[in-house]
């Protein structure tokens, strides 16, 4: 049996050059071609050739998204099976996906506990049709009103704030724009971080952690 042809796109240039050895390597595998920007992919000839394709959902701001790269690939291959991974949560992104393309599309977080089997396990199961939508989906119908319950658990003040941190202002910052102490801006963020994020070790980066939620709960609202 023939190894499942692969194209790999991911914008970061060190995780590309790294995990594109890796699955180069596997003998499951045959890497067509590692890229960093959504243009580089959208051949046809290259398409038709491939299985599938290992796309990272944030690619260039100014381009194609992941989704936007591997619908426009299904358009040029209509067999060829996609794979998104991600650093925000993967559920939302299945709805961007039209129902009739779905079939043969996985999504996954992006992990650092990750190894190359579990790569590999993905890509050949999703190129054989067995991707794993239809799960997300399900999941996703299970958690909604948990993550909803958790946003407007949020007052209205401690979710402005949070907007606003999201879009890289730092307390001082918002203290400024919203005219509030800095002492009562630290004090928000601090009891925003313990809904949004509350498992959280003390060890974790809690503003990153937090803002990451936040937004994703921004786009599920």
């Amino acid at each position: 049996m023939r190894p499942t042809r692969l194209i790999y796109i991911e914008n970061d240039p060190a995780l590309r050059n790294i995990l594109g050895e890796m699955l180069g390597g596997s003998p499951a595998l045959e890497l067509l071609g590692k890229f960093g920007r959504a243009e580089e992919v959208l051949d046809r000839a290259l398409a038709t050739k491939a299985d599938v394709a290992l796309i990272d959902f944030a690619l260039d701001q100014d381009g194609l998204n992941g989704i936007e790269l591997g619908i426009a690939l299904r358009n040029l291959n209509e067999y060829i099976s996609i794979v998104i991974y991600s650093q925000f949560s993967v559920r939302p992104m299945v709805n961007r996906v039209p129902k009739n393309m779905r079939s043969g599309w996985s999504f996954f977080d992006k992990s650092a506990t990750m190894g190359i089997d579990d790569y590999v396990r993905i890509l050949k199961e999703t190129s054989s049709g067995k991707g794993n939508w239809e799960e997300i989906l399900i999941e996703d119908e299970h958690t909604q009103e948990n993550e909803s319950s958790i946003f407007f658990s949020l007052t209205p003040r401690q979710r402005t704030i949070m907007t606003l941190s999201s879009q890289g202002k730092s307390p001082k910052d918002i203290a400024a724009q919203l005219e509030l102490s800095y002492s009562y801006v630290r004090k928000e963020l601090s009891r925003s971080y313990a809904v949004l994020v509350p498992d959280s070790d003390e060890t974790s980066d809690l503003k990153t952690a937090a803002v990451l939620k936040y937004m994703e709960l921004m786009r599920m609202s």
